[in-house]
């Protein structure tokens, strides 16, 4: 635990979509390679912290969250110029701010294929030796080879006798063995460079940050081959609220945590233990889910039907102990029997038509019903989310950090500041709950990150010019600390960067285009420079490329001096 107590003191950092860093030695997109010379920019600045986002294999999809495996790495990452492979990209600049995954990944794949053919002894042992140490490969191998013979199509439509893995495993690795083993080859390739990333950053100083997303794509190798460890029939999302009106729905299946529970935690454990190979500290992403989780039936579009998971419930008993048949009160679409004998009530119920038009007499008898339960529930999520919390600390010494945004409830707050977790404070959200105004860096959790914006968020400076209220923004970020107001683009960004600096936060983790001082493009475009937009298709999200190679980004004298002189004044070098 000595690397906990080195971590935990006043850091600055920056957070990367890797394949957005695109490198001399890069092909076409950034891979594990392009970390070598971002670490010498981060700790010419007086970074000491990496952050990277999920890394693990998409298949034919594009999110890292939404991933086909939660061990493999993305063969999209390989770095072919430590292979020792000539392949550069074909072009010597950068043209377009978008890359193409799939064509790159399959080009990649090419290239090693050819590689691994003419030392197939050698790479072939290699294989071997990795799968002998990595069990999880034997299923994710398997998994892969008929992803690829059905081209992606969902496991459950594939024929009968490879829904079952431990046939299906039988039969790949012997009537496929070269084929699969290739998938292991390319893992044990991956796991050696992102391992070898790590000893350099910590000789210089450096700690790397990953992303333990919680959910699993439905079409994974983990659901295919351990569907009880999921609720098949419910997919997780968010509740409405005042972002949607008809809240999220995400489409993963909902964890298990009894069946979990039972095998005493084994899945995650082998993947906190694998994470451990590459990183010092790791994102838990949407922590609220481990304490509990909007679940929805997989069937619906929209989440208006879904419910905190796992609840109690009110019992048919308790309906009927108040005069009310909980039948007609489901016929009327205000609750749902989600299981025998057991009942919630729909988010909102009270604002339908059904619940409007009863007799004032039922009202009176119904609705104290729904909030029944509500402090015993209570007790036992938090009792849940902090056993299993507990027990992700146990498997690792990495220093875990809760991506805690959104709607948290006071009881989960409560929660993670007593087990102080360190969360993430975003800037634009991080107000006063008394009078809704920002707060001053010195009224930051020191607990906490803070950001100026997110992978999910648009970028500060389009926040700026298109979403925040741009007067009461120039008074608090600038007049309330006697600034000049800024009159170029370079110098809002900078004023924003030395506020999010000067904050209490033990880490200040900024994404790269955020700090992209001096590149007009970003400054004037931003839009075009985001990376996700929740609640869109996969396919227009997640391709984006900065415009400027790594090597030469970190030779601009000018922006360097200016971080340099933000991290140091800010007490985080």
């Amino acid at each position: 635990m000595g690397s906990l107590i080195r971590v935990k003191q006043r850091r600055a950092g920056v957070l990367v979509s890797l394949p957005s860093i695109v490198s001399e030695h890069s092909f076409e997109c950034g891979d594990i390679y392009s970390l070598y010379p971002l670490c010498d920019w981060a700790r010419d600045i007086g970074f000491s912290i990496i952050q990277l986002l999920p890394l693990n294999d998409t298949g034919y999809g594009y999110s890292p969250y939404s991933a086909i495996s939660a061990f493999a790495i993305d063969p999209l990452y390989i770095s072919l110029y430590k292979l020792g492979l000539p392949n550069q990209s074909r072009k010597k600049e950068i043209r377009t701010l978008h890359n193409h995954p799939n064509r790159i990944r399959n080009e990649k794949i090419k290239c090693i294929r050819e590689y691994y053919d003419s030392h197939q002894k050698a790479a072939l042992k290699e294989a071997v030796d990795f799968l002998d140490k990595q069990p999880w490969c034997y299923s994710y191998g398997t998994f892969r080879v008929l992803y690829e013979t059905y081209e992606g199509k969902n496991w459950w439509e594939w024929p009968k006798e490879f829904q079952n893995p431990l046939a299906a495993k039988d039969f790949i690795f012997s009537e496929r063995r070269e084929e699969v083993m290739f998938w292991v080859y390319l893992q044990k390739i991956a796991y050696d460079q992102l391992s070898a990333v790590k000893v350099h950053l910590e000789d210089k100083g450096i700690y790397l940050k990953g992303d333990m997303p919680i959910l699993t794509a439905r079409n994974s190798c983990d659901v295919w081959e351990h569907p009880e460890y999921f609720y098949m029939d419910l997919q997780a999302g968010a509740p409405p609220d005042h972002f949607s009106q008809s809240g999220q729905t995400w489409g993963f299946p909902v964890l298990n945590w009894d069946v979990l529970q039972k095998n005493h935690y084994s899945w995650w454990k082998d993947r906190l233990t694998y994470l451990e190979h590459f990183f010092h500290l790791y994102r838990i992403d949407h922590v609220i889910g481990m304490y509990r989780i909007w679940a929805i039936p997989r069937e619906d579009k929209t989440a208006l039907k879904g419910w905190f998971h796992p609840q109690f419930g009110i019992e048919t008993s308790e309906f009927l102990k108040a005069g009310i048949d909980p039948k007609s009160m489901e016929a009327k679409g205000l609750i749902h029997e989600f299981k025998p004998n057991h009942y919630i009530f729909y988010w909102d119920f009270w604002k339908e038509e059904s619940y409007q038009s009863l007799p004032e007499e039922t009202k009176t008898k119904l609705f104290p019903l729904s909030q029944l339960h509500i402090t015993e529930e209570e007790k036992h999520w938090r009792e849940a989310g902090e056993a299993i919390l507990e027990i992700f600390e146990s498997f690792s010494s990495m220093v875990p950090c809760a991506e805690d945004l959104g709607s948290v409830p006071s009881f989960i707050r409560d929660s993670l500041f007593e087990r102080q977790m360190i969360g993430i404070d975003v800037v634009r959200w991080t107000r006063s709950f008394a009078t809704g105004e920002y707060i001053d860096e010195d009224h930051y959790r020191e607990n906490a990150i803070s950001v100026l914006s997110t992978h999910d968020t648009s970028l500060v400076m389009d926040w700026w010019k298109n979403e925040g209220d741009l007067e009461s923004n120039l008074q608090f970020f600038f007049d309330r600390v006697g600034k000049p107001r800024p009159e170029s683009e370079n110098q809002i960004l900078e004023g924003l960067l030395e506020f999010v600096f000067q904050t209490k936060s033990i880490f200040c983790i900024q994404l790269f285009q955020d700090l992209a001082l001096g590149v007009p493009d970003v400054l004037q475009n931003p839009e075009k420079h985001r990376i996700n937009y929740p609640g869109t298709p996969d396919h227009s999200n997640w391709t984006y490329r900065f415009p400027i190679l790594i090597e030469e980004f970190a030779l601009d004298f000018q922006r360097n001096f200016t971080l340099r002189k933000l991290v140091h004044s800010s007490g985080r070098n």
